[in-house]
């Protein structure tokens, strides 16, 4: 609005100016007889100048304002413009955004779910193995627990053996004895 009234008194002091110019006086020298019909014909076209500058003036003025009407609707236009692009640029950015945001966010899954499976088969190895060597323990065990069973049942019977045998041959010497005892 300011815009628009400075250029209209811009408008207005020109064609002023070149109202005022366009009615310069020459300089000459003046006489009586000079003077008066210049001064008649001035005042007789006084009143059709004043209405011609005062034409022009208007004509000026309003192409004046259109100009400027124009240039603020041009200025309106361009700016209303730039801001709709620069919303579509921010919109588009934050949709962008919002796409990598979400692309992150899945593969931070995947990669947690990786992780997990990872884990989870890394305990499972873990455990299969910890089964198997304590299945191994327990069978050496076993093994080394049969094995001194059966070294102490060897022993055992071995010693039952030997006894036996010591039994058998003191009863045979007794009998023997005895045969050369009843025999005496």
């Amino acid at each position: 609005m300011n815009a628009i009234k400075t250029t209209l008194a811009i408008a207005l002091v020109a064609a002023t100016s070149s109202a005022m110019a366009a009615t310069a006086v020459e300089q000459k020298p003046v006489t009586l007889v000079d003077v008066a019909p210049a001064q008649v014909a001035q005042v007789k076209a006084a009143p059709v100048n004043a209405v011609e500058a005062t034409k022009e003036l208007v004509k000026n003025q309003v192409a004046v304002a259109e100009k400027a009407v124009e240039t603020q609707t041009l200025t309106i236009k361009e700016t209303t413009t730039a801001k709709v692009a620069d919303v579509k640029q921010a919109t588009v950015a934050k949709v962008e955004a919002a796409k990598e945001a979400t692309v992150a966010t899945q593969n931070a899954a995947v990669a947690q779910a990786e992780v997990v499976k990872a884990v989870a088969a890394e305990k499972a190895v873990d455990a299969k193995d910890a089964v198997v060597a304590q299945a191994a323990e327990a069978k050496e065990t076993v093994e080394t627990k049969a094995e001194e069973v059966k070294a102490e049942a060897k022993q055992e019977c071995v010693e039952k053996c030997v006894e036996e045998k010591v039994e058998a041959v003191k009863t045979e010497k007794k009998g023997f004895f005895s045969w050369f005892k009843k025999s005496a």
